[in-house]
C-alpha cells in the first residue's frame, strides 16, 4: 500500500493530483485517517490508462516507465510507442469507416466511465447519509 505522498513522489506529480484521482473515482483508495492508501496494483492501472490516452503527459509517463522497468524500457516506448503515435496523430488522416469506428468506442468508454463515476458518486452519498443519521441518532441519545 502506498500514501498520496509516497504515490506524487512516484510519479512526480502534486499530492493534490493524487487525491483528485482519488476524489474522482480514478484511483482507487482506502482511507486511512485523514489520509489514503492506495494499492500498487490500483495505481498501475491507473498509469495503464493514462499512458494510452494520447495527449497525456509523456514526460510524465516515461520516467515511470524508467523507474518501473528500467531506461531500456523507456526508450523502447519513447520510440516504438510514443513518437509513432504522436507521428501518426500529426500526419494521418484516418478514413471515415476508422474515424467513425474509433468515435464510436470511445464515445462509449466516455458513457461507461460516467455511469462508474455516478455509481461510485451515488455510493459515497450513501455513506455520508448513513453517517449523518448515525450522528443524528447520536445526537438524540444525549
Amino acid at each position: 500500500m502506498l500514501t498520496t505522498k509516497q504515490i506524487s513522489e512516484l510519479l512526480r506529480v502534486s499530492e493534490e493530483t493524487v487525491r483528485r484521482w482519488i476524489r474522482t473515482g480514478e484511483l482507487h483508495a482506502e482511507q486511512d485517517g485523514k489520509g489514503y492508501l492506495v494499492d500498487e496494483l490500483a495505481l498501475k492501472r491507473l498509469v495503464d490508462e493514462k499512458s494510452q490516452i494520447p495527449g497525456t503527459a509523456m514526460n510524465k509517463i516515461l520516467p515511470i516507465i524508467n523507474d518501473m522497468f528500467g531506461p531500456e524500457a523507456a526508450k523502447f516506448a519513447k520510440s516504438n510507442l510514443f513518437d509513432p503515435l504522436r507521428q501518426s496523430m500529426d500526419q494521418a488522416v484516418p478514413n471515415q469507416e476508422t474515424n467513425s469506428e474509433s468515435i464510436a468506442e470511445e464515445l462509449a468508454q466516455l458513457k461507461r466511465k460516467k455511469r462508474r463515476l455516478e455509481l461510485e458518486h451515488e455510493l459515497k452519498l450513501l455513506e455520508i447519509e448513513e453517517k449523518i443519521a448515525r450522528l443524528e441518532q447520536r445526537m438524540k441519545q444525549i
